[in-house]
């Protein structure tokens, strides 16, 4: 479900704590151990962020940029969270799915999901051989 309709529907305080769990994940991700209240900061301009600029994508796509731009860092360069940091890769994602849409081509994220509905199903069979 888009961040707008999350939003509409009052799901807020569970898209805060998808944030605030996210922020997480890429600190510890990072090595970085930030204290409570640098976390508790980051997750509000997060969710700041999606509510303002990002409310056409879903929870699980922001995830999957987030953790794409996470893995490439450019240049050897350093990563840190901040507020320019998770625009960049939330811009390229954007600019990336859609130059692919009028490609007519599938996105990074559609390619992502339809590999982990193989592995579950390669799982699942797996478990039924057993």
């Amino acid at each position: 479900m888009r961040i707008f309709d999350r939003i509409k529907a009052g799901d807020i305080n569970k898209l805060k704590i998808e944030c605030l769990d996210l922020i997480g994940v890429c600190y510890a991700s990072l090595g970085q151990k930030p204290d409570k209240e640098q976390m508790k900061i980051m997750a509000q301009l997060f969710y700041n962020d999606l509510v303002t600029y990002h409310t056409n994508l879903t929870m699980q796509e922001i995830a999957f940029a987030i953790n794409k731009g996470l893995r490439k860092a450019e240049d050897g360069t350093s990563v840190f969270i901040n507020v320019r940091t998770w625009s960049v890769w939330l811009k390229d994602y954007k600019t990336n799915a859609i130059e692919k849409r009028r490609q007519n081509q599938i996105t990074d994220f559609e390619l992502h999901k339809q590999a982990q509905k193989q592995i579950a199903s390669t799982i699942n069979k797996a478990r039924r051989i057993k």
